[in-house]
């Protein structure tokens, strides 16, 4: 019976994760279908402010898909025209660093979405690295911090050095910087659901 109610939670478990997959593949996708399919020229120049909906009477005149995305992106991000990609002469919906957490969050989330459950999310974490299982508790820790450090801190150093600094990013490495964080975080996050 036990071996049951673990089987059964693996496997729920493991549809989260594909369903986060999911989620996050359409909500990417359509960050460049959105631009993709309106006139030419209908989004453009948008300069808001992050967390908060700036241009909610620009997005009432769009259809109510494309609506739904540039609403979500601007309540998420500064949509920063100088910051941001182009599609089909249009503004995407989130700036590059964002287009790439959402590329990361996909792609990490797919992986992970074949991973078995049942074990700690430190074991998940380590056998996708290949690490030997007889390291010591407070070393797997700080191997985990170490690798956490790695996926955030190219976003975080990318970021703060340009809000400190005169220096300024260039959109391909805000891409790449984000990618590696989004990939990083839905391992992490799918790890910690696989090991309930």
């Amino acid at each position: 019976m036990k071996s049951f109610k673990i089987d059964n939670l693996s496997r729920i478990t493991n549809i989260i994760v594909l369903i986060l997959f999911l989620v996050s593949l359409v909500y990417t996708m359509s960050l460049f279908i959105a631009p993709l399919t309106l006139e030419p020229g209908t989004v453009t120049e948008l300069d808001g402010a992050a967390n908060q909906v700036v241009y909610a009477e620009k997005w009432e005149e769009l259809p109510l898909y494309h609506r739904a995305v540039y609403h979500s992106g601007d309540l998420n991000c500064h949509q920063k025209h100088y910051r941001s990609y182009y599609i089909n002469g249009n503004q995407m919906p989130v700036d590059a660093r964002v287009t790439g957490i959402f590329l990361g969050l996909s792609s990490g989330f797919f992986m992970m979405s074949f991973v078995k459950g049942k074990e700690d999310f430190k074991k998940i974490l380590l056998n996708l690295v290949n690490l030997d299982d007889e390291m010591s508790e407070r070393k797997k820790w700080l191997l985990l911090i170490l690798l956490g450090s790695i996926f955030a801190l190219p976003l975080i150093l990318d970021g703060s050095i340009q809000l400190v600094t005169g220096y300024e990013s260039f959109n391909e490495l805000r891409t790449v910087t984000g990618l590696i964080f989004g990939f990083g975080f839905s391992v992490f996050i799918s790890s910690v659901i696989l090991s309930s």
